[in-house]
């Protein structure tokens, strides 16, 4: 089922609620998580990214969203915040 929604700073979205019950998100979560290396870990961080977007190009864009409601700059905080919320949004779907 895809659900569509709006996070709290104006980002529209759709994913596959699939995607949130997929053990390859866990893994690259637990990966990302577990990682010593920031390199390993900011590396793990795009895999995961690719992964729930679909391809590289899907994930650039996101953060390009992303960037253009925080004031042009796509940050890690708020990357996350905005994943959060829509992950949030999924859940409350099922």
């Amino acid at each position: 089922m895809i659900v569509k929604g709006t996070t709290k700073s104006g980002i529209n979205f759709q994913m596959d609620s699939k995607v949130k019950d997929d053990t390859r998100l866990l893994f690259l979560m637990t990966k990302a998580q577990k990682a010593e290396d920031p390199m390993e870990a900011s590396t793990t961080m795009m895999e995961l990214l690719s992964f729930i977007f679909g391809s590289d190009e899907n994930c650039f864009a996101f953060m390009n969203e992303v960037a253009a409601v925080h004031k042009g700059v796509c940050l890690p905080k708020d990357l996350i915040s905005e994943l959060q919320e829509m992950f949030e949004a999924l859940n409350a779907k099922n």
